[in-house]
């Protein structure tokens, strides 16, 4: 089966939602595309400007030569493993909606657990909590943070200029103001040190991967995602004992850290937090497919 031809998008038969998606998503599944239909959906949406369920409403609706033309470019960027959030250009997160490109890490819903976390860390919404993300990419943790804890203080960090401009435009598109970017590698923690400045809780998605296994990513991942979000060095674990650093110095008394973690590095990165002596009530909670995946830790008085 290969991508509908000039001829195919130009010839006389009428072509409408339904019929457009089961072909699409038979070709998507003979390509190996993971979830076909899923994707078939969200495309032909966003050519049509609708929603997912519109196209079944509406599915008596012609499907014009224009659209079906946009929908084959689109169609042959996912079979070339571009991701669909890269397509669309959004993905959504926490409820709401985050700008994408390739700058930027695709927020994904294993790092909407260290939302729950944080909000049952910090449970009064009107206290005013000084927040701090470190790496923040398209800006998903922070923004978030910043919407449920409005009358907090949020500073999110990012040390590629693309990835903080697209974080800087999910803030405004989700109309939050309470949140200062700052162009840094990692924290600027000599002028926070200098102001005396300390922080409630930080949060932190650092790249984790190891470099032995960026042949086993999915091509999703390996081709396209920003590999500076990604390479966590030989290991995996380089930018682990330079953010425990950072929170020593930074977080209040009973301040906490959250860490996103990668499969199999729990028990390597509790004992970096052991060495520091900083540090009590560590714990790993899971994520939806019961892979430890968010490290949360206390800063000891």
């Amino acid at each position: 089966m290969n991508p509908p031809s000039s001829s195919q998008t130009t010839d006389s038969k009428k072509w409408y939602p339904l019929d457009i998606i089961q072909w699409t998503s038979d070709y998507f599944k003979s390509k190996d595309i993971p979830n076909p239909r899923l994707d078939a959906e969200l495309l032909l949406a966003h050519v049509l400007k609708c929603s997912r369920i519109d196209l079944y409403v509406h599915f008596k609706k012609e499907v014009s030569l224009s659209q079906r033309e946009l929908y084959k470019e689109l169609i042959q960027r996912r079979y070339h493993r571009e991701p669909l959030q890269y397509i669309t250009g959004v993905q959504e997160f926490f409820g709401l909606s985050f700008l994408t490109n390739p700058s930027v890490l695709i927020p994904r819903p294993e790092t909407e657990l260290m939302i729950e976390i944080a909000k049952k860390i910090l449970t009064n919404v009107e206290e005013k909590y000084s927040l701090l993300d470190i790496g923040t990419g398209s800006g998903c943790l922070a923004i978030t943070l910043a919407k449920e804890f409005p009358h907090s203080t949020m500073m999110a960090t990012e040390i590629s200029k693309e990835a903080l401009a697209v974080a800087q435009k999910n803030a405004e598109r989700n109309q939050i103001e309470n949140i200062d970017f700052v162009l840094t590698d990692l924290s600027p923690k000599l002028s926070l040190k200098a102001a005396q400045h300390r922080f409630d809780m930080i949060v932190s998605n650092p790249p984790y991967i190891a470099r032995s296994d960026f042949d086993t990513l999915q091509p999703e991942v390996r081709d396209y995602e920003p590999r500076l979000a990604l390479d966590g060095g030989h290991n995996g674990l380089d930018f682990y004992p330079r953010i425990l650093q950072d929170a020593t110095e930074l977080l209040k008394d009973n301040g906490w850290l959250l860490l996103e973690i990668g499969a199999g590095q729990v028990e390597k990165i509790k004992k970096l937090i052991d060495l520091t002596e900083s540090f009590s009530n560590t714990e790993c909670v899971n994520d939806y497919h019961d892979i430890p995946r968010i490290l949360k830790t206390k800063r000891s008085v």
